[in-house]
């Protein structure tokens, strides 16, 4: 009877051995601005991972495995964002980044020291995910440091028609916004249009007024903004407030289809690499169906919905086991149908981690039609 029993004891103990890799799962770790003063930019991206891989999760999960996410909050501030690049590349297979540029350098260090691929999921893409780009770094949101200023700036010199105009700068400041608009600056001088000096205007401002006023005074004919929402149309406002008669061009985050039906400003211009839900396609439909998930709407979640979508697909293309450096190996050859959400596809290569093309689309009120409307159709750029 003894010796019975542990032979049964023995194959239960086999059977164990043998099933345990099937509990295993892909393990991935985001730190994101959930809170803070930047959470409304970078939050929405945080809930669309959590919808879409509850969906994929409960249909059985990728390659027969779960994925299980680890989220922490970083409030956009670097002390923290070093605490959780640490935390959370312990037993992960990749991290994700969804937060403001000042948390970027803990990351990429940690990403570094333990070799680990880092996906940038809701801020601006780093210029290590360009060609030639890191191993190591990706990036799958839509706004990428230089590309946005050369489409914004031949925009704003196609809107003038063969007209001389004065183009201002309105930068928040922090160093990525800083840096893309002094290059803005520089670049609108090459292509013909005159520039003026970039006003920074600091994030916690109480006023933007003084700093509406610098680019009214300077004779701005278009003023551009790159930075986040609140300075963006902060200084809108108060250019408006002072009788400004010029247009603006922003960069348009997730509130923009809210925050061009509140102001209904006809010379205001937002553009981006994402559709706008205004356009009803299937897959808006889709992110609709999430309600009740998330605590903000669901036409915030494209950012995050278009970088769920990569990581889903890095992880199908890496199989099981996926450790680190496959996983990197699948993800420099993934493609991804963003299904409308962008102009195009997401194209990761070798040596070019952002995408072969970005899309870009603008939107403004219309008054003419009482509504958000398109101008014009998407305008592609090659990345070289």
């Amino acid at each position: 009877m003894r010796r019975l029993a542990l032979t049964v004891l023995a194959a239960l103990l086999v059977v164990g051995s043998v099933t345990t890799p099937a509990l295993a799962q892909y393990r991935i770790g985001m730190s994101a601005a959930i809170t803070g003063p930047a959470s409304s930019t970078y939050a929405p991206t945080y809930e669309a991972y959590k919808a879409y891989f509850k969906r994929v999760n409960d249909a059985g999960g990728i390659n027969g495995q779960k994925v299980e996410i680890a989220y922490e909050d970083d409030r956009g501030e670097p002390q923290r964002a070093a605490a959780n690049a640490k935390k959370l590349a312990e037993g992960s297979i990749l991290m994700v980044n969804a937060s403001t540029s000042a948390t970027y350098k803990p990351f990429m260090t940690e990403s570094e020291t333990e070799k680990i691929p880092l996906l940038f999921g809701g801020g601006v893409c780093p210029r290590e995910a360009f060609p030639p780009a890191s191993p190591l770094i990706f990036c799958s949101t839509s706004f990428g440091s230089k590309w946005d200023s050369r489409f914004a700036l031949g925009f704003i010199k196609e809107q003038a028609g063969g007209k001389k105009v004065k183009v201002g700068f309105a930068a928040q400041d922090i160093p990525l916004s800083r840096i893309e608009l002094e290059f803005a600056e520089q670049l609108a001088k090459e292509m013909g249009l005159e520039a003026i000096p970039v006003v920074v205007v600091p994030g916690n401002t109480p006023d933007f007024t003084p700093f509406a006023q610098k680019l009214k005074d300077a004779g701005a004919d278009w003023v551009l903004s790159w930075a986040l929402w609140h300075v963006e149309v902060g200084v809108f406002e108060a250019l408006q407030r002072i009788g400004w008669q010029g247009n603006y061009l922003l960069y348009g985050h997730q509130q923009t289809q809210d925050e061009l039906g509140r102001l209904k400003a006809g010379n205001l211009y937002a553009f981006g690499g994402n559709t706008l839900f205004l356009e009803n396609l299937p897959i808006h439909s889709e992110i609709n169906n999430v309600k009740g998930q998330t605590t903000h709407p669901a036409h915030y979640m494209a950012e995050g919905w278009v970088s769920a979508m990569v990581l889903e697909a890095s992880l199908r293309k890496c199989g099981w086991p996926c450790p680190r450096d496959k996983l990197a190996v699948a993800m420099a050859g993934v493609s991804v149908d963003t299904r409308g959400l962008r102009g195009g596809p997401i194209e990761w290569t070798a040596d070019n981690h952002y995408r072969k093309n970005t899309y870009y689309k603008v939107y403004r009120w219309d008054p003419t039609k009482n509504a958000i409307a398109p101008v014009g159709s998407w305008t592609r750029l090659e990345i070289k």
